[in-house]
């Protein structure tokens, strides 16, 4: 399996940029038809967004954040294909820095300190993830392994849907559907990577993990425009942003490592690059900058 980390840095960030201009129109989109629809009844009970659905379909704004997304997704690809998928998905973070000039430019305010803290950590922990793993040989020898994977991420995902529909409070039943939203996009990557390597040799469509990955990018969009619909656009940002990368990189390791985190220095390089993502996550997405409060 041909890898370029340079390559698949440069096309994790472009995919990067992509989702962040589509996330911002579709948050815009569905959160305002949100506001004018009626209480949820039936399904849409513990789905709200599908009480809905239609009108969201027919907005033109969540029809370009779409197209958005479906750029993105061709450099997300192709990232993931010459690329290790453990750095790839933490790339994706970055999106909250590009929102950032687009806040500043939209409140007239300055960025704040809270702004660069959570840049720089951010920055530092995808370095350090670069360091410790992004140059680890990737192999394809273990694929018998995805089909437990994708049990394991379905039944986490059903589990996070479950807890949320026990949380009647906006910005907890929100971190939990984004969650499950993220960890689906982290199946959805491991997908990605398996089914692009059968494009390369052929027959893609006489294996199953091309119907999975359909079936794993419906859910995982479902349940962010649902994210999305509940009003919290910060808790919404970043448990997906959190939940994405910190999955893909435990998929990634299973599957894909062709040398696993097994030492103590590698398992705790993960762990501080990890925990300085998150903590750069957390401050980006709650910022008045890229989500101003109302």
């Amino acid at each position: 399996m041909i890898r370029s980390m340079p390559a698949g840095i440069l096309l994790a960030l472009t995919s990067a940029l992509c989702f962040a201009a589509a996330g911002a129109l579709q948050h815009s989109a569905t959160r305002t038809i949100a506001l004018d629809a009626g209480p949820p009844s039936g399904v849409a009970r513990w789905m709200p967004v599908l009480g809905f659905a239609s009108r969201v379909l027919s907005h033109p704004v969540w029809w370009l954040g779409l197209g958005g997304n479906v750029l993105g997704f061709f450099f997300h690809s192709t990232a993931l294909h010459v690329g290790s998928i453990s750095l790839v998905q933490a790339l994706l973070c970055v999106q909250l820095m590009f929102a950032l000039p687009l806040g500043a430019w939209r409140t007239r305010m300055p960025l704040l300190a809270r702004d660069w803290i959570g840049t720089a950590s951010t920055c530092v922990g995808l370095v350090v993830l670069v360091a410790a793993r992004g140059a680890v040989p990737q192999t394809l020898s273990r694929t018998h392994l995805v089909p437990y994977v994708a049990a394991a991420a379905a039944t986490l995902i059903g589990l996070f849907i479950g807890l949320a529909r026990l949380f009647h409070g906006r910005v907890a039943r929100t971190a939990l559907i984004g969650t499950a939203a993220g960890i689906g996009f982290s199946l959805s990557a491991v997908l990605i990577v398996v089914c692009t390597d059968l494009l390369v040799h052929g027959g893609l469509f006489q294996h199953w993990p091309v119907y999975a990955l359909a079936g794993s990018g419906v859910v995982a969009s479902i349940l962010a425009q649902d994210a999305y619909a509940s009003g919290s656009f910060p808790a919404a940002l970043t448990t997906m942003s959190i939940a994405d990368p910190l999955f893909s990189a435990i998929w990634g390791a299973i599957l894909f490592d062709a040398t696993r985190p097994t030492t103590a220095m590698s398992l705790g390089s993960m762990a501080l690059a990890g925990s300085l993502i998150a903590l750069g996550v957390g401050l980006l997405a709650n910022s008045p900058t890229v989500a101003p409060q109302t």
